[in-house]
């Protein structure tokens, strides 16, 4: 019989392997001897993440919760997998008290943008963004999906003016560029939207999106 040690390296020799089951395998036999071994727990929550299965997932964080209820990273993996699993509520409940408990934790406002997003609340969306824009390195992100909240209020020119930011560091950005085009064709501006989706189109000639929309607005009708 192997020793938890021994466990613990054959189960990560697994996941650097892409085993992800074999894996498993080998953080329930550890738990077997020792149920309320945090690092098995927390890895077998990963594992069952990356595999999709977010029920699995969410049941491993929640018993670390019981173990150790204020363990900052298992209340964000939590979170993240109801957010995957469509719980916006739930992981909103969650995602707050941890920017309440840990104010450092500024992607916690990310995740809290999108999940208010999903739910249609996007006046708090933005708000979440705004607040991230403050201390991420990288503020081309935010500024994409902030856009992608004040498109969905109808606040266009503000979402032009977050989109235009996002292809001035990356102006070859798809889905910055197709929302662009959209935001464009809000404010019935036709020649602006179908050049930034023909633009699309050159760069993923297989966007849907793009074809569609320049198919309607070049469309003909016969006499």
């Amino acid at each position: 019989m192997k020793s938890a040690i021994e466990n613990f390296t054959l189960a990560e020799k697994y996941r650097m392997q892409g085993k992800l089951n074999k894996a498993i395998e080998q953080y329930k036999k550890i738990l077997e001897k020792h149920p309320e071994s945090i690092p098995a727990l927390m890895n077998l929550g990963n594992l069952f993440y990356m595999l999709g299965e977010l029920k699995n997932s969410i049941e491993n964080y929640e018993k670390v919760l019981k173990i150790k209820p204020k363990f900052g990273y298992a209340l964000y993996r939590l979170a993240i997998s109801h957010y995957r699993a469509a719980h916006f509520r739930k992981a909103i409940d969650i995602f707050k008290g941890i920017t309440k408990s840990d104010p450092e934790l500024y992607m916690a406002h990310n995740w809290l943008g999108l999940c208010y997003y999903h739910i249609g609340n996007g006046e708090k969306s933005i708000e979440e963004y705004t607040k991230l824009l403050k201390h991420t390195s990288e503020p081309f992100i935010v500024h994409y999906h902030r856009a992608i909240a004040y498109k969905s209020k109808g606040e266009t020119d503000k979402a032009i003016k977050d989109l235009q930011f996002v292809m001035n560091k990356h102006p070859d950005h798809v889905s910055a560029l197709y929302h662009l085009g959209l935001a464009h064709l809000q404010k019935h501006e036709i020649f602006k939207a179908l050049k930034l989706f023909r633009k699309v189109l050159k760069l993923d000639p297989k966007h849907k999106g793009a074809a569609e929309k320049i198919e309607y607005l070049t469309d003909v009708p016969s006499i």
